[in-house]
């Protein structure tokens, strides 16, 4: 291969790879789905004893973990994240919302649930690609160094011939 094509394949890759996927960001992902005060009406909830798991004391010293079960579909979701019951009867609610939406969406992904999967992809292969590229200057700086060392044997040998 020769030099200039070596320096315009990365570009040309870079720019094939932006055109064929679309970038995901943080902040403009799909919205969540939202609670409703109809939700509510179908709901058993139960606080229960969470003394295991990780945490240890910062989660164990009361009984804030929350289980909330969905009558009409089946659905249960518990929550111990925080020492507070208020808050984890919030996290709760929030992932029923997002466990009600897959499960009428026919237990298809939602658009939300895509566009994250497609985040945490996209950050694995910005990874993976600085990695590489890390490793690519490593590589390129020891054969720099190799070439350098020969060059001064070269040298040494050729000033020994001519003495």
């Amino acid at each position: 291969m020769t030099p200039w094509i070596i320096q315009i394949a990365p570009i040309v890759r870079r720019r094939l790879h932006s055109c064929c996927t679309s970038l995901v960001k943080k902040n403009k992902l799909p919205p969540r789905p939202k609670w409703t005060p109809e939700m509510e009406k179908e709901l058993e909830e139960k606080f229960l004893h969470g003394g295991r798991g990780p945490g240890g004391q910062k989660i164990n010293k009361s009984n804030s973990k929350v289980q909330l079960k969905h009558v009409p579909s089946g659905l249960v979701v518990e929550c111990q994240e925080t020492r507070s019951r208020e808050h984890n009867r919030k996290i709760a609610r929030e992932k029923m919302a997002f466990q009600l939406a897959v499960w009428t969406n026919g237990g298809n992904p939602i658009e939300r649930q895509t566009a994250l999967h497609e985040w945490e992809k996209q950050g694995k292969r910005s990874r993976e690609r600085k990695s590489k590229n890390k490793h690519d200057r490593h590589e390129e700086s020891r054969r720099e160094e190799r070439l350098r060392d020969m060059q001064e044997e070269q040298q040494l040998v050729e000033s020994l011939f001519r003495d």
